[in-house]
């Protein structure tokens, strides 16, 4: 039997084009796009005589990865047919928005009588070319008969590292969502610098995006923005006329899309989709609510394909195929399904694969801050590990957020959870508290404080000598038997007040003074208000740090994360030792225990406060 030849494709840049979002309609759009190009790939490689190793499901759009696997022959000249598809797939959604926005359209002017708009759109014409063009980078590698799949990825890599980049120009004013590129709208590209009159320009910018609020409504785009031409696109890809048009073009590729998937993001975002999750209501004096934001994604999805290296290529093709369609499964079902996992407490706003976001709110009235923080209680063993268990675990930025925050900040902010959740060691969520004023509250901790069911799975390896009942929220008690936060709060407050958690001063090895805090204060208001139970699992150094298996994949969640974020020399290690049990007693790791603490019952009282007002308390 021929050894099969696998060759890995994918293409950039995807963080930059999703980031920089203003409206759900943009993640919707640039999650639409990117899942679209990959879906193209497939679809022609498919033609082409290619078996899809990843992703699974490659006839489904949604939720499309943009890493491809493909097995069979290859050659340079199929590569380059699948990439000049790829490219022209990416034209037909630029010309089909660019199309839409230069057909002619009859609007009501003030009280006048209705007026066909004319513009002369000569002038953009070679802005537009330029972002057909040159908006993605094509990326692939072609292995030999008797490399893995783990070799080839390798393989492409090193192409990556040689970036063969055009950049894109601009004159005039830039995007008022990015600051990069130059605004969309028909006199661009005319500027002229001796003659540059920017009232005038301004005046032309304002009355085009005035026009287009006409034509979209303010669902779609507002009459004060100003976006440079892939945000524009992003959001004229998500409008139903749109969509069909690409649908149209798409038959030239002469790809069918069967179950009419290109059209149905424009049906699921029609603008009465989210409008009770608009967060800048027209009605002043309609009563808004603080809602939580929820945004995830899979851990080490990298070091679990690198620990197949050591299997022959067929065991390693057949588990990342599994992989792919276990985690694709999972978020068509989260997506199609949300009632099952979120108990009509909410929506999920996409789930594609194994990354997801999703809000938590009431339409008619306040969702209570404890009912969140309660559906996160079985969030890793009801949700992500249904309907079996995941091979990567999940790491979750939760935003509970004031009413008056614009809804680009509150996205950012789950971004930013997320990466903290993340950056902290993983397997996690990360809940942060977001203010109307913009300021913010964190506190990050592993599941298995939150999740008793997960608790249960690693108990095994927490030295303990009786376990608790309930989870570490759920065991909170205050001083008079209740569950009111505040006493822990005021006690924090008190002691911080008088910086009772800074510690002596002592050198380092630098000869530098620093601090050497202690932590027995900390200790023992766990013990007072959690009980002598968690007080001892979570005083005990050896759940202080993540530990690892050989190919650096987690297998035990540490509460205060990874090590190399106390010391950047410590080495991973897969049981607690002596440079473990030294790296716990520097003052680095014992800030970081006592900042821990202090977070809990900060983020604590304002997550299970009864319906209010949250009043802006740090």
């Amino acid at each position: 039997m021929n050894n099969p030849v696998y060759t890995v494709v994918t293409f950039s840049p995807v963080q930059s084009f999703i980031e920089k979002s203003r409206k759900l309609r943009d993640l919707y759009g640039s999650s639409y796009i990117l899942s679209f190009l990959s879906w193209v790939i497939c679809q022609v490689a498919l033609k082409n005589g290619f078996d899809v190793v990843s992703p699974a499901l490659p006839n489904i759009t949604q939720g499309m990865p943009n890493q491809i696997i493909l097995k069979g022959s290859a050659s340079r000249s199929k590569m380059q047919q699948i990439e000049q598809q790829f490219n022209q797939a990416w034209r037909f959604v630029a010309e089909s928005c660019q199309d839409w926005l230069e057909n002619p359209v009859v609007l009501q002017v003030d009280d006048s009588s209705p007026k066909t708009s004319h513009r002369d759109y000569k002038f953009w014409k070679r802005s537009w070319d330029s972002w057909k063009n040159y908006a993605w980078e094509f990326f692939y590698a072609i292995g030999k008969p008797d490399e893995s799949i783990t070799e080839v990825r390798e393989k492409l890599n090193q192409v990556k590292a040689a970036r063969d980049w055009t950049g894109i120009n601009w004159q005039g004013e830039s995007s008022t969502l990015s600051g990069t590129d130059a605004i969309t709208y028909p006199e661009m590209g005319q500027i002229k610098p001796l003659h540059y009159n920017y009232q005038e320009e301004k005046t032309k910018i304002q009355a085009f995006y005035s026009e287009l609020n006409q034509r979209l409504n303010d669902s779609f785009i507002d009459r004060r923005e100003q976006l440079n031409i892939p945000e524009l696109i992003k959001r004229l890809i998500t409008h139903e006329n749109i969509t069909d048009r690409l649908r149209k073009k798409l038959l030239q590729l002469e790809i069918e899309d069967e179950s009419e998937q290109v059209t149905q993001i424009a049906k699921e975002l029609n603008p009465q989709s989210f409008k009770d999750l608009n967060r800048l209501k027209d009605e002043t004096d309609e009563e808004k609510h603080w809602t939580g934001w929820f945004l995830g994604d899979g851990d080490g999805a990298a070091k679990y394909f690198k620990s197949l290296a050591g299997k022959d290529n067929q065991e390693e093709d057949k588990f990342t195929n599994q992989f792919s369609q276990e985690m694709r499964e999972w978020g068509q079902d989260l997506t199609a399904n949300p009632e099952k996992y979120l108990s009509g407490k909410g929506r999920m706003v996409y789930a594609g694969g194994d990354d997801f976001l999703g809000v938590l709110y009431n339409a008619d009235q306040q969702i209570p801050a404890l009912d969140c923080l309660q559906w996160f209680y079985q969030f890793k063993s009801q949700v992500w590990h249904k309907p079996e268990r995941k091979k990567i675990t999940p790491s979750v930025g939760f935003v509970w957020a004031g009413p008056q925050v614009p809804q680009r900040d509150v996205l950012q902010h789950c971004n930013l959870a997320e990466k903290s959740a993340k950056g902290t060691g993983r397997d996690r969520i990360a809940f942060r508290i977001l203010f109307n004023s913009g300021n913010h509250l964190d506190w990050v901790c592993p599941w298995w404080l939150l999740d008793m069911d997960e608790f249960s799975e690693i108990s095994d390896k927490l030295s303990v000598t009786q376990s608790p009942t309930q989870n570490l929220i759920e065991s909170y008690q205050d001083r008079d038997g209740g569950k009111n936060w505040t006493h822990f709060y005021q006690d924090i407050a008190i002691l911080e007040s008088r910086h009772a958690f800074q510690g002596k001063k002592v050198k380092d090895s630098s000869g530098k003074w620093i601090e050497d805090p202690e932590i027995n204060l900390a200790e023992s208001l766990l013990d007072i208000y959690l009980g002598s139970d968690w007080q001892s699992i979570i005083s005990n150094p050896r759940h202080w740090f993540n530990l690892y298996s050989e190919y650096e994949i987690q297998k035990f969640t540490g509460i205060l994360g990874d090590p190399k974020n106390f010391d950047q020399d410590c080495q991973y290690h897969s049981s607690f030792n002596q440079e473990l049990k030294d790296l716990a007693q520097s003052p680095k790791a014992k800030q970081a225990f006592n900042n821990w603490v202090i977070s809990l019952a900060k983020v604590g009282f304002h997550l299970t406060k009864e319906p209010q007002e949250n009043h802006e308390r740090k």
